[in-house]
Protein backbone atom coordinates (compact mmCIF):
# COMPACT_ATOMS: atom_id res chain seq x y z
CA UNK A 1 0.00 0.00 0.00
CA UNK A 2 1.27 3.36 -0.74
CA UNK A 3 0.93 5.41 2.55
CA UNK A 4 1.56 8.68 0.88
CA UNK A 5 -1.01 8.47 -2.02
CA UNK A 6 -3.57 6.85 0.59
CA UNK A 7 -2.77 9.58 3.19
CA UNK A 8 -3.87 12.41 0.65
CA UNK A 9 -6.80 10.99 -0.42
CA UNK A 10 -8.09 10.45 2.84
CA UNK A 11 -7.15 14.31 3.45
CA UNK A 12 -9.05 15.13 0.49
CA UNK A 13 -11.86 12.86 1.71
CA UNK A 14 -12.45 14.73 4.77
CA UNK A 15 -12.34 17.34 3.50
CA UNK A 16 -14.71 17.00 1.03
CA UNK A 17 -16.59 15.41 3.90
CA UNK A 18 -16.78 18.16 6.31
CA UNK A 19 -17.71 20.89 4.10
CA UNK A 20 -20.27 19.24 2.54
CA UNK A 21 -23.88 21.46 2.09
CA UNK A 22 -24.05 23.63 4.94
CA UNK A 23 -27.04 25.32 5.78
CA UNK A 24 -26.51 29.23 7.74
CA UNK A 25 -29.53 30.45 9.14
CA UNK A 26 -29.63 34.21 9.74
CA UNK A 27 -28.63 34.77 13.32
CA UNK A 28 -31.98 36.93 14.27
CA UNK A 29 -34.31 34.02 12.71
CA UNK A 30 -32.06 30.92 14.12
CA UNK A 31 -32.76 32.73 17.54
CA UNK A 32 -36.36 32.99 17.16
CA UNK A 33 -36.30 29.37 15.86
CA UNK A 34 -34.81 28.26 18.50
CA UNK A 35 -36.63 30.04 21.48
CA UNK A 36 -39.87 28.96 20.08
CA UNK A 37 -39.37 25.27 19.06
CA UNK A 38 -41.54 22.81 20.35
CA UNK A 39 -40.73 19.17 22.04
CA UNK A 40 -42.36 15.87 20.70
CA UNK A 41 -45.24 14.95 22.48
CA UNK A 42 -43.53 12.51 24.47
CA UNK A 43 -40.23 14.91 25.80
CA UNK A 44 -40.54 18.53 27.67
CA UNK A 45 -37.87 20.93 27.57
CA UNK A 46 -36.66 21.82 30.71
CA UNK A 47 -36.79 25.95 29.61
CA UNK A 48 -37.45 27.16 25.76
CA UNK A 49 -34.70 26.65 23.11
CA UNK A 50 -31.39 28.65 24.31
CA UNK A 51 -29.74 30.14 21.17
CA UNK A 52 -25.85 30.33 22.57
CA UNK A 53 -22.98 32.98 20.90
CA UNK A 54 -19.79 33.37 21.80
CA UNK A 55 -16.68 31.71 23.99
CA UNK A 56 -15.00 28.60 22.36
CA UNK A 57 -18.15 26.66 20.10
CA UNK A 58 -20.29 28.15 17.18
CA UNK A 59 -23.45 29.87 17.76
CA UNK A 60 -25.96 27.49 18.65
CA UNK A 61 -29.56 26.19 19.76
CA UNK A 62 -29.21 24.44 22.51
CA UNK A 63 -32.41 22.60 23.77
CA UNK A 64 -32.28 20.50 27.52
CA UNK A 65 -35.02 18.24 27.97
CA UNK A 66 -36.25 14.73 29.45
CA UNK A 67 -38.05 12.33 27.48
CA UNK A 68 -40.98 10.28 29.05
CA UNK A 69 -39.55 11.82 32.46
CA UNK A 70 -36.78 9.50 32.42
CA UNK A 71 -33.68 9.98 29.84
CA UNK A 72 -32.12 13.38 29.89
CA UNK A 73 -30.75 15.10 26.98
CA UNK A 74 -28.95 17.81 25.62
CA UNK A 75 -29.34 18.93 21.56
CA UNK A 76 -26.55 21.22 19.96
CA UNK A 77 -27.87 22.67 16.97
CA UNK A 78 -25.35 24.75 14.83
CA UNK A 79 -25.85 27.55 12.60
CA UNK A 80 -24.01 26.94 9.75
CA UNK A 81 -25.65 23.24 9.95
CA UNK A 82 -23.34 20.53 7.62
CA UNK A 83 -26.79 18.87 7.42
CA UNK A 84 -25.31 16.19 9.37
CA UNK A 85 -26.92 14.75 12.76
CA UNK A 86 -24.67 12.28 15.24
CA UNK A 87 -25.58 11.14 18.41
CA UNK A 88 -23.29 10.43 21.61
CA UNK A 89 -22.86 7.38 23.78
CA UNK A 90 -22.72 7.63 27.36
CA UNK A 91 -19.83 5.64 29.70
CA UNK A 92 -19.82 2.76 32.29
CA UNK A 93 -23.45 2.46 33.25
CA UNK A 94 -23.84 5.94 32.93
CA UNK A 95 -26.34 8.20 34.86
CA UNK A 96 -24.61 11.99 34.05
CA UNK A 97 -25.47 14.08 31.69
CA UNK A 98 -22.39 15.58 29.89
CA UNK A 99 -22.15 17.95 27.12
CA UNK A 100 -19.45 19.87 27.71
CA UNK A 101 -17.26 16.62 27.89
CA UNK A 102 -14.21 17.24 25.94
CA UNK A 103 -12.60 15.00 23.23
CA UNK A 104 -13.89 12.47 21.16
CA UNK A 105 -15.07 10.06 23.92
CA UNK A 106 -18.70 10.57 24.49
CA UNK A 107 -18.84 14.16 22.99
CA UNK A 108 -20.62 16.45 21.32
CA UNK A 109 -18.33 19.43 20.89
CA UNK A 110 -15.94 18.06 18.16
CA UNK A 111 -18.77 17.31 16.29
CA UNK A 112 -20.63 20.63 16.85
CA UNK A 113 -17.11 22.67 15.80
CA UNK A 114 -17.89 21.02 12.96
CA UNK A 115 -21.45 21.78 11.46
CA UNK A 116 -23.30 18.39 13.15
CA UNK A 117 -26.33 18.84 15.01
CA UNK A 118 -25.18 16.49 18.15
CA UNK A 119 -27.61 14.77 21.37
CA UNK A 120 -25.49 13.94 24.29
CA UNK A 121 -28.13 12.46 26.98
CA UNK A 122 -27.30 10.15 30.59
CA UNK A 123 -28.31 6.34 29.54
CA UNK A 124 -32.08 6.91 30.78
CA UNK A 125 -31.46 6.99 34.70
CA UNK A 126 -28.93 8.97 37.45
CA UNK A 127 -26.17 7.60 38.96
CA UNK A 128 -22.38 7.67 39.29
CA UNK A 129 -21.10 5.51 36.11
CA UNK A 130 -19.88 2.58 38.47
CA UNK A 131 -23.26 2.30 40.06
CA UNK A 132 -26.03 -0.07 39.25
CA UNK A 133 -28.53 0.22 42.34
CA UNK A 134 -30.69 2.30 40.08
CA UNK A 135 -31.57 -1.12 37.63
CA UNK A 136 -32.55 -2.92 40.48
CA UNK A 137 -36.40 -2.70 40.49
CA UNK A 138 -36.67 -1.15 37.59
CA UNK A 139 -36.66 -3.03 34.57
CA UNK A 140 -37.37 -0.09 32.45
CA UNK A 141 -34.15 1.86 33.04
CA UNK A 142 -32.12 -0.91 32.74
CA UNK A 143 -33.61 -1.72 28.88
CA UNK A 144 -32.96 1.49 28.18
CA UNK A 145 -29.46 1.55 29.29
CA UNK A 146 -29.28 -1.79 27.55
CA UNK A 147 -30.28 -0.77 23.99
CA UNK A 148 -33.23 1.08 23.91
CA UNK A 149 -31.88 4.61 24.29
CA UNK A 150 -30.57 4.43 21.01
CA UNK A 151 -34.29 4.77 19.35
CA UNK A 152 -35.38 6.52 21.82
CA UNK A 153 -33.06 9.58 22.26
CA UNK A 154 -32.04 9.23 18.35
CA UNK A 155 -35.86 10.00 17.43
CA UNK A 156 -35.83 13.11 19.87
CA UNK A 157 -32.73 14.26 18.27
CA UNK A 158 -33.58 13.86 14.92
CA UNK A 159 -37.45 14.84 15.12
CA UNK A 160 -35.96 18.31 17.19
CA UNK A 161 -33.47 18.84 14.42
CA UNK A 162 -36.15 18.73 11.28
CA UNK A 163 -38.23 21.18 13.01
CA UNK A 164 -35.36 23.75 14.08
CA UNK A 165 -33.78 23.50 10.11
CA UNK A 166 -37.21 22.83 8.17
CA UNK A 167 -35.40 19.39 6.55
CA UNK A 168 -34.02 16.30 8.05
CA UNK A 169 -30.72 15.32 8.15
CA UNK A 170 -28.98 14.23 4.89
CA UNK A 171 -27.10 11.90 7.40
CA UNK A 172 -27.05 10.31 10.99
CA UNK A 173 -24.23 9.01 12.92
CA UNK A 174 -23.63 7.51 16.20
CA UNK A 175 -20.03 7.63 17.84
CA UNK A 176 -19.15 6.41 21.62
CA UNK A 177 -16.52 4.86 23.46
CA UNK A 178 -16.17 2.71 26.35
CA UNK A 179 -20.59 1.78 27.18
CA UNK A 180 -20.52 3.99 24.29
CA UNK A 181 -18.28 1.64 22.03
CA UNK A 182 -21.29 -0.95 22.94
CA UNK A 183 -23.60 0.88 22.52
CA UNK A 184 -22.46 0.92 19.02
CA UNK A 185 -21.79 -2.21 18.76
CA UNK A 186 -25.68 -2.76 19.72
CA UNK A 187 -26.79 -0.31 17.26
CA UNK A 188 -25.05 -2.01 14.55
CA UNK A 189 -26.62 -5.43 15.62
CA UNK A 190 -30.16 -4.39 16.93
CA UNK A 191 -30.72 -1.11 14.81
CA UNK A 192 -29.01 -1.78 11.84
CA UNK A 193 -31.19 1.04 10.03
CA UNK A 194 -31.10 3.64 12.84
CA UNK A 195 -27.77 5.21 11.53
CA UNK A 196 -25.98 5.40 8.02
CA UNK A 197 -22.14 5.26 9.98
CA UNK A 198 -21.33 4.04 13.56
CA UNK A 199 -17.80 4.90 15.68
CA UNK A 200 -17.55 2.20 18.53
CA UNK A 201 -14.43 2.50 20.09
CA UNK A 202 -13.17 0.67 23.47
CA UNK A 203 -16.36 -1.32 23.57
CA UNK A 204 -17.00 -3.11 26.60
CA UNK A 205 -19.87 -5.15 24.01
CA UNK A 206 -19.27 -8.49 26.64
CA UNK A 207 -19.79 -6.84 29.77
CA UNK A 208 -20.33 -10.77 31.23
CA UNK A 209 -16.93 -11.42 29.65
CA UNK A 210 -15.53 -8.12 30.73
CA UNK A 211 -17.42 -6.66 33.57
CA UNK A 212 -17.91 -9.86 34.40
CA UNK A 213 -15.03 -12.82 33.98
CA UNK A 214 -12.10 -10.40 33.65
CA UNK A 215 -13.28 -7.65 36.03
CA UNK A 216 -13.76 -10.56 38.64
CA UNK A 217 -10.16 -12.01 37.95
CA UNK A 218 -8.47 -8.64 38.14
CA UNK A 219 -10.12 -8.00 41.35
CA UNK A 220 -9.15 -11.24 42.95
CA UNK A 221 -5.51 -10.25 41.86
CA UNK A 222 -5.51 -6.78 42.86
CA UNK A 223 -7.10 -6.85 46.15
CA UNK A 224 -6.68 -8.86 49.54
CA UNK A 225 -8.73 -8.52 52.41
CA UNK A 226 -10.43 -5.35 50.84
CA UNK A 227 -7.28 -3.60 50.60
CA UNK A 228 -5.02 -3.24 47.38
CA UNK A 229 -2.34 -5.77 46.85
CA UNK A 230 -0.64 -4.02 43.95
CA UNK A 231 0.60 -0.69 44.85
CA UNK A 232 0.11 2.19 42.66
CA UNK A 233 3.42 3.33 43.66
CA UNK A 234 5.22 0.72 42.02
CA UNK A 235 3.26 1.16 38.74
CA UNK A 236 6.70 2.81 37.18
CA UNK A 237 8.34 0.13 37.96
CA UNK A 238 6.41 -2.71 36.25
CA UNK A 239 5.58 -0.29 33.04
CA UNK A 240 9.78 -0.31 32.43
CA UNK A 241 9.95 -3.91 33.03
CA UNK A 242 7.54 -4.43 30.51
CA UNK A 243 8.76 -2.07 28.11
CA UNK A 244 11.98 -3.79 28.12
CA UNK A 245 10.91 -6.67 27.03
CA UNK A 246 8.64 -6.11 25.08
CA UNK A 247 8.96 -2.93 23.03
CA UNK A 248 11.90 -4.54 20.81
CA UNK A 249 9.82 -7.46 19.35
CA UNK A 250 7.82 -5.30 16.70
CA UNK A 251 11.12 -4.71 15.29
CA UNK A 252 11.25 -1.07 16.24
CA UNK A 253 12.76 0.22 19.67
CA UNK A 254 10.37 3.54 20.14
CA UNK A 255 8.41 3.30 23.32
CA UNK A 256 5.47 1.59 21.62
CA UNK A 257 4.72 -2.32 21.75
CA UNK A 258 3.06 -2.57 18.43
CA UNK A 259 2.91 -6.41 18.38
CA UNK A 260 1.71 -7.27 22.05
CA UNK A 261 1.21 -10.98 21.28
CA UNK A 262 4.57 -11.78 20.59
CA UNK A 263 5.52 -11.12 23.97
CA UNK A 264 4.19 -12.58 27.19
CA UNK A 265 6.20 -10.47 29.99
CA UNK A 266 7.92 -12.48 32.97
CA UNK A 267 7.86 -10.69 36.46
CA UNK A 268 10.56 -12.87 38.34
CA UNK A 269 13.39 -10.58 37.99
CA UNK A 270 11.52 -7.94 39.47
CA UNK A 271 11.34 -9.90 43.24
CA UNK A 272 12.68 -8.18 45.91
CA UNK A 273 15.49 -10.54 48.11
CA UNK A 274 14.74 -12.43 50.78
CA UNK A 275 11.31 -11.54 50.21
CA UNK A 276 11.39 -8.30 51.84
CA UNK A 277 9.20 -5.55 50.17
CA UNK A 278 10.22 -1.90 48.77
CA UNK A 279 9.65 0.10 46.54
CA UNK A 280 11.87 -0.42 43.48
CA UNK A 281 10.58 -4.05 43.90
CA UNK A 282 8.08 -6.60 44.20
CA UNK A 283 7.21 -8.87 47.11
CA UNK A 284 6.84 -13.08 46.19
CA UNK A 285 3.25 -12.45 46.64
CA UNK A 286 3.10 -9.58 44.38
CA UNK A 287 5.36 -11.59 41.36
CA UNK A 288 2.67 -14.03 42.05
CA UNK A 289 0.08 -11.78 41.26
CA UNK A 290 1.26 -10.43 38.63
CA UNK A 291 1.74 -13.62 36.99
CA UNK A 292 -1.67 -14.42 36.95
CA UNK A 293 -2.98 -11.12 35.93
CA UNK A 294 -1.81 -11.35 32.83
CA UNK A 295 -1.52 -14.65 32.43
CA UNK A 296 -5.33 -15.50 33.51
CA UNK A 297 -3.79 -18.85 34.83
CA UNK A 298 -4.41 -20.42 38.70
CA UNK A 299 -1.64 -21.49 40.21
CA UNK A 300 -2.72 -24.94 38.90
CA UNK A 301 -2.22 -23.46 34.94
CA UNK A 302 -5.97 -23.26 34.60
CA UNK A 303 -7.01 -20.11 32.44
CA UNK A 304 -9.69 -18.55 33.59
CA UNK A 305 -10.10 -14.85 31.58
CA UNK A 306 -8.34 -13.18 28.61
CA UNK A 307 -5.93 -10.52 29.95
CA UNK A 308 -3.93 -7.78 29.92
CA UNK A 309 -1.96 -7.21 26.77
CA UNK A 310 2.12 -6.17 27.36
CA UNK A 311 1.76 -1.96 26.92
CA UNK A 312 -1.46 -1.61 29.40
CA UNK A 313 1.24 -0.35 32.25
CA UNK A 314 1.03 3.24 30.95
CA UNK A 315 -2.88 3.21 32.56
CA UNK A 316 -2.61 0.34 35.47
CA UNK A 317 -2.39 2.79 38.06
CA UNK A 318 -5.80 4.91 37.27
CA UNK A 319 -7.47 2.00 36.30
CA UNK A 320 -6.79 -1.22 38.65
CA UNK A 321 -4.52 -0.33 41.04
CA UNK A 322 -6.51 1.48 43.76
CA UNK A 323 -5.90 2.94 47.21
CA UNK A 324 -6.97 1.99 50.31
CA UNK A 325 -9.92 4.42 50.67
CA UNK A 326 -10.09 4.86 46.90
CA UNK A 327 -10.83 1.92 44.84
CA UNK A 328 -10.05 2.26 40.87
CA UNK A 329 -12.41 2.83 38.92
CA UNK A 330 -12.11 -0.68 37.34
CA UNK A 331 -12.68 -2.33 40.35
CA UNK A 332 -15.65 -0.59 41.65
CA UNK A 333 -17.37 -1.02 38.16
CA UNK A 334 -16.68 -4.94 38.08
CA UNK A 335 -18.11 -4.79 41.91
CA UNK A 336 -21.24 -2.93 39.91
CA UNK A 337 -21.90 -5.79 37.72
CA UNK A 338 -21.38 -8.47 39.98
CA UNK A 339 -24.11 -6.51 42.49
CA UNK A 340 -26.22 -6.25 39.64
CA UNK A 341 -25.95 -10.18 38.47
CA UNK A 342 -26.61 -11.16 42.47
CA UNK A 343 -29.39 -8.39 42.69
CA UNK A 344 -31.37 -10.24 39.77
CA UNK A 345 -30.85 -13.61 40.51
CA UNK A 346 -30.90 -13.58 44.49
CA UNK A 347 -32.48 -9.80 45.45
CA UNK A 348 -29.07 -8.92 47.50
CA UNK A 349 -25.79 -7.27 46.54
CA UNK A 350 -22.62 -8.81 46.23
CA UNK A 351 -19.91 -6.94 45.47
CA UNK A 352 -17.04 -9.09 46.54
CA UNK A 353 -15.12 -11.31 43.95
CA UNK A 354 -15.93 -14.74 43.50
CA UNK A 355 -13.81 -18.00 42.51
CA UNK A 356 -14.21 -18.27 38.99
CA UNK A 357 -16.38 -21.07 39.01
CA UNK A 358 -19.36 -19.31 40.68
CA UNK A 359 -18.86 -16.37 38.94
CA UNK A 360 -19.24 -18.57 35.36
CA UNK A 361 -22.46 -20.10 37.10
CA UNK A 362 -23.95 -16.46 37.95
CA UNK A 363 -23.49 -15.32 34.55
CA UNK A 364 -24.84 -18.73 32.72
CA UNK A 365 -28.03 -18.33 34.82
CA UNK A 366 -28.82 -14.47 34.41
CA UNK A 367 -30.55 -12.97 31.81
CA UNK A 368 -28.15 -10.12 31.57
CA UNK A 369 -25.47 -11.35 28.80
CA UNK A 370 -28.86 -11.74 26.66
CA UNK A 371 -30.11 -8.42 27.51
CA UNK A 372 -26.51 -6.22 27.95
CA UNK A 373 -23.82 -8.05 25.96
CA UNK A 374 -23.58 -7.07 22.57
CA UNK A 375 -21.95 -9.90 20.80
CA UNK A 376 -23.68 -11.30 17.84
CA UNK A 377 -21.85 -11.49 14.98
CA UNK A 378 -24.68 -11.55 13.00
CA UNK A 379 -23.93 -8.17 11.31
CA UNK A 380 -25.85 -9.15 8.19
CA UNK A 381 -28.28 -6.16 8.85
CA UNK A 382 -26.40 -3.76 8.72
CA UNK A 383 -24.66 -4.94 5.53
CA UNK A 384 -28.52 -4.95 3.91
CA UNK A 385 -28.66 -1.19 5.32
CA UNK A 386 -26.09 -0.15 3.58
CA UNK A 387 -24.29 1.26 7.42
CA UNK A 388 -20.55 1.30 8.01
CA UNK A 389 -19.44 -0.06 11.37
CA UNK A 390 -15.67 1.83 12.04
CA UNK A 391 -14.30 -0.02 15.51
CA UNK A 392 -11.43 1.02 16.92
CA UNK A 393 -9.71 -0.74 20.10
CA UNK A 394 -6.61 0.10 22.39
CA UNK A 395 -3.98 -2.42 22.69
CA UNK A 396 -2.93 -1.41 25.74
CA UNK A 397 -6.13 -0.99 27.19
CA UNK A 398 -6.10 -2.48 30.83
CA UNK A 399 -10.48 -1.78 31.98
CA UNK A 400 -11.44 -3.31 28.25
CA UNK A 401 -8.86 -6.29 27.61
CA UNK A 402 -8.40 -6.51 23.67
CA UNK A 403 -8.52 -10.43 22.98
CA UNK A 404 -12.01 -10.53 23.74
CA UNK A 405 -12.86 -7.60 20.55
CA UNK A 406 -10.23 -9.86 18.79
CA UNK A 407 -12.29 -12.95 19.30
CA UNK A 408 -15.92 -11.28 18.52
CA UNK A 409 -14.46 -9.95 15.24
CA UNK A 410 -13.06 -13.27 14.05
CA UNK A 411 -16.73 -14.37 15.04
CA UNK A 412 -18.02 -11.98 12.56
CA UNK A 413 -15.77 -12.42 9.91
CA UNK A 414 -17.26 -16.06 10.05
CA UNK A 415 -20.26 -16.00 9.80
CA UNK A 416 -19.43 -12.95 6.78
CA UNK A 417 -17.87 -15.55 4.81
CA UNK A 418 -14.75 -14.15 5.71
CA UNK A 419 -12.65 -10.68 6.51
CA UNK A 420 -13.09 -9.13 3.20
CA UNK A 421 -16.43 -9.76 2.58
CA UNK A 422 -16.82 -8.66 6.92
CA UNK A 423 -14.70 -5.32 5.72
CA UNK A 424 -17.28 -3.97 3.19
CA UNK A 425 -19.12 -2.85 5.72
CA UNK A 426 -17.59 -3.17 9.37
CA UNK A 427 -13.43 -3.14 10.25
CA UNK A 428 -11.58 -3.48 13.37
CA UNK A 429 -8.48 -1.32 14.11
CA UNK A 430 -6.56 -1.67 17.00
CA UNK A 431 -4.37 1.17 17.97
CA UNK A 432 -0.85 0.56 19.27
CA UNK A 433 -0.21 2.09 22.75
CA UNK A 434 -3.55 3.70 23.36
CA UNK A 435 -5.52 2.64 26.85
CA UNK A 436 -9.21 3.64 27.20
CA UNK A 437 -10.57 6.40 25.66
CA UNK A 438 -8.69 8.93 25.71
CA UNK A 439 -8.35 9.08 29.38
CA UNK A 440 -4.92 9.98 29.36
CA UNK A 441 -2.77 10.74 26.99
CA UNK A 442 -0.60 7.82 25.55
CA UNK A 443 3.03 7.30 24.49
CA UNK A 444 2.32 6.79 21.43
CA UNK A 445 -0.07 8.67 18.60
CA UNK A 446 -3.57 8.32 19.49
CA UNK A 447 -5.20 11.55 18.36
CA UNK A 448 -7.71 11.25 15.87
CA UNK A 449 -11.30 11.89 14.93
CA UNK A 450 -13.68 8.49 14.72
CA UNK A 451 -16.52 10.23 13.07
CA UNK A 452 -14.68 12.12 10.80
CA UNK A 453 -13.43 8.81 9.49
CA UNK A 454 -16.44 6.51 9.34
CA UNK A 455 -18.50 9.66 7.53
CA UNK A 456 -16.15 9.47 5.14
CA UNK A 457 -16.06 6.15 4.42
CA UNK A 458 -20.46 6.53 4.23
CA UNK A 459 -20.45 9.74 2.42
CA UNK A 460 -17.42 9.23 0.21
CA UNK A 461 -17.01 5.29 -0.17
CA UNK A 462 -13.32 5.95 1.52
CA UNK A 463 -13.68 2.37 3.24
CA UNK A 464 -10.66 2.53 5.56
CA UNK A 465 -7.47 0.64 4.50
CA UNK A 466 -5.90 2.89 7.47
CA UNK A 467 -6.11 6.09 9.51
CA UNK A 468 -3.13 8.81 10.53
CA UNK A 469 -3.20 9.09 14.32
CA UNK A 470 -0.59 11.85 15.67
CA UNK A 471 0.80 12.09 19.14
CA UNK A 472 0.77 15.36 20.54
CA UNK A 473 2.88 17.33 22.84
CA UNK A 474 1.54 19.74 25.61
CA UNK A 475 0.87 22.96 23.45
CA UNK A 476 -1.21 20.70 21.32
CA UNK A 477 1.82 20.27 18.48
CA UNK A 478 2.54 17.33 16.79
CA UNK A 479 5.30 15.07 17.60
CA UNK A 480 5.44 12.11 15.55
CA UNK A 481 2.42 10.67 13.46
CA UNK A 482 1.67 6.45 12.70
CA UNK A 483 -0.79 4.85 10.01
CA UNK A 484 -2.89 2.66 12.31
CA UNK A 485 -4.12 -0.14 10.01
CA UNK A 486 -7.20 -1.94 9.74
CA UNK A 487 -6.92 -5.54 11.63
CA UNK A 488 -5.49 -8.21 10.82
CA UNK A 489 -3.39 -5.80 9.23
CA UNK A 490 -0.83 -4.01 11.16
CA UNK A 491 2.20 -0.89 10.48
CA UNK A 492 5.41 -2.07 9.66
CA UNK A 493 8.72 0.03 9.24
CA UNK A 494 9.94 0.02 5.39
CA UNK A 495 12.24 2.97 5.31
CA UNK A 496 14.32 2.60 8.96
CA UNK A 497 16.11 5.81 8.21
CA UNK A 498 12.75 8.30 9.05
CA UNK A 499 11.13 6.45 11.44
CA UNK A 500 8.66 9.09 12.61
CA UNK A 501 7.94 9.94 8.98
CA UNK A 502 4.08 8.06 8.05
CA UNK A 503 5.33 7.20 4.97
CA UNK A 504 8.34 4.85 6.17
CA UNK A 505 5.32 2.11 7.16
CA UNK A 506 3.21 -0.02 5.19
CA UNK A 507 0.31 -1.80 6.07
CA UNK A 508 1.11 -5.51 5.80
Amino acid sequence: MNLKLSLAALVAGLAASTVATALPLNPADAAARCHAIEAPGNTQLVEPGQWQTGGALPPHCQLRGQINKRTRFELRLPQDWNGRFVMAGCGGFCGSLLPDKPGYSNSINAALKKGYAAISHDGGHQGQSWETQWAYSDPEALELYAHKVLPVVSDVGLSLTTAFYGEAPHHRYFSGCSNGGRLGMMAAQRYPELFDGIAAGGAIFSLSEVAGKWGNWMTRQTMHQGKPALSRQKNALLKQSVIEQCDQLDGQLDGIISAPKRCRPDFSGLQCQSNTTGKDCFSQDEVMRLQRLYSGKRDDGTRVTETLEPGAEHYTDIWLFGEDNKPAWGLSASAGYRNLLSQELFQREHSAPLDAQTLQQWVSTSRLPALLDADNPDLSGLRNAGGKLFIYHGWADPLIIPQPMLDYYQRAAAHSGGVTKLADHARLFMVPGWGHCWERPADAPDQFDPLEIVANWVENGAAPDHFIASQLDSNGEILRQRPVCAYPQQARLVDKDQPEKVASYQCQ
